[in-house]
């Protein structure tokens, strides 16, 4: 796995480059440590989401027409801990970081910006009111993390959104969008070197049209409590389900962060990927179809496992006894877990393959102070009485929660 050059432009933005030869277009993804779940002075939620949409506003200049004309595909997304800004390109990549840097930096919004985008996020909200997955999603988070920002969608609440004002914006992007915080990611065909006197050259064009400020915190309210299964009724054909579990989060950085990911993803895949016995008596079973589906996350302030998938009562009662007997011998299979570690290093191999993926997962170490480096000798050292430990810690001593989707009668 080849590692990218890393370097700092003197704003303090970090920048990280990768060169592929081969390569026929580039990657170039500028992320902000800033999401969802943010601590803001504003209480208002859906800011940092707010704000992605209204970087493609400009009272000089169209973006995205900017971008095609460049032959460049432009766009952006906003998790719970960051927001970035992508593009796809096959030509000349200067321009296009030239532009980015600016768009994001020196952001040109009017009240009529603020109004428009306004109107577009809640139409995005009234679309995804009737997707299943979002409902399902929203209502597990909201069990898990009752009264925490982690439980509001990344949108915002419909009233939140519809108070967020060119005040609020301004003030948010100046507290959050620091150039030292920001971090360039740049995969493709070019000279690592030449293009990295190059951004010294067009960051003299970059001034910030912010305040200074302090530096972004994390929303660290107390995790104390836990909410309580729960129901609802959609227009669907089939029952949905999750199954959730709230880990205990701990802020972790370096090798201490990469070995707890590496743990739960390889606890994850042995008690349930296609490899595994039990995903494999389940399904014969018909207790799950291929419509299930695991996801975990792992941040500072909080980390969930949710087990998703299509049935009823039956597939529920047997995901929750799967995880309180995870730790037992019978459960955790040693040939599972060693092919398991084989298909994870082989994606962690060929990811750099992938520009998209591997820039999320670069930016996510790179905010974690983790050596990407570090990964396949961490990996090399997990062994199966390491995940037999885990599981008995956070899955067998700690009470899971379900959530499910009923056809509406």
């Amino acid at each position: 796995m080849k590692a990218p050059i890393k370097k700092k432009l003197a704003n303090g933005m970090t920048v990280m480059l990768l060169e592929k030869p081969e390569s026929h277009h580039s990657f170039i993804q500028l992320t902000v440590p800033f999401g969802s779940t943010t601590e803001l002075e504003t209480p208002l939620t859906g800011v940092a989401h707010f704000i992605e949409h209204m970087m493609f506003q400009s009272e000089t200049l169209d973006i995205s027409k900017f971008f095609v004309e460049k032959h460049a595909n432009i766009n952006a997304f906003t998790t719970t801990t960051s927001t970035s800004y992508t593009v796809l390109a096959t030509d000349d990549i200067e321009p296009l970081i030239n532009r980015l840097a600016k768009m994001v930096l020196q952001p040109q919004w009017t009240a009529e910006h603020v109004a428009h985008e306004q109107a577009i996020i809640l139409q995005e909200q009234e679309m995804y009111e009737d997707d299943v997955y979002t409902a399902l999603m929203q209502m597990s988070l909201g069990g898990l993390f009752p009264n925490q920002l982690i439980a509001t969608d990344i949108t915002g609440t419909k009233e939140d959104v519809a108070k967020i004002d060119l005040e609020t914006i301004q003030k948010t992007h100046a507290q959050m969008y620091r150039p030292e915080e920001m971090l360039w990611v740049i995969t493709g065909n070019f000279n690592a070197d030449n293009l990295f006197k190059s951004m010294l050259q067009l960051e003299k064009q970059w001034e910030i049209n912010t305040m200074p400020t302090s530096k972004l915190s994390y929303h660290s309210d107390p995790l104390k409590e836990i909410g309580n299964d729960a129901q609802m009724s959609m227009p669907i054909q089939l029952d949905k389900f999750a199954v959730g579990v709230r880990w205990p989060a701990v802020k972790e950085t370096g090798r201490t962060y990469i070995k707890s990911v590496l743990e739960r993803q390889l606890l994850t895949d042995v008690l349930l990927s296609p490899l595994s016995s039990n995903y494999n008596t389940l399904y014969a079973k018909g207790i799950i179809d291929e419509s299930f589906s695991s996801h975990f996350v792992y941040e500072d302030n909080f980390s969930y496992l949710l087990l998703m998938g299509t049935g009823g009562d039956e597939a529920v009662a047997a995901l929750k006894q799967l995880l309180k007997t995870a730790h037992h011998p019978d459960i955790l299979n040693d040939h599972v877990f060693t092919c398991a570690k084989r298909e994870l290093i082989g994606t962690l191999v060929t990811l750099s393959d992938n520009f998209e993926a591997y820039s999320e997962w670069l930016a996510d170490y790179h905010f974690k102070e983790a050596n990407p480096d570090d990964v396949l000798s961490i990996l090399a050292e997990i062994t199966l009485d390491n995940l037999s430990s885990l599981a008995e810690t956070i899955l067998a001593k700690t009470s899971s929660l379900a959530f499910k989707i009923k056809p509406q009668k």
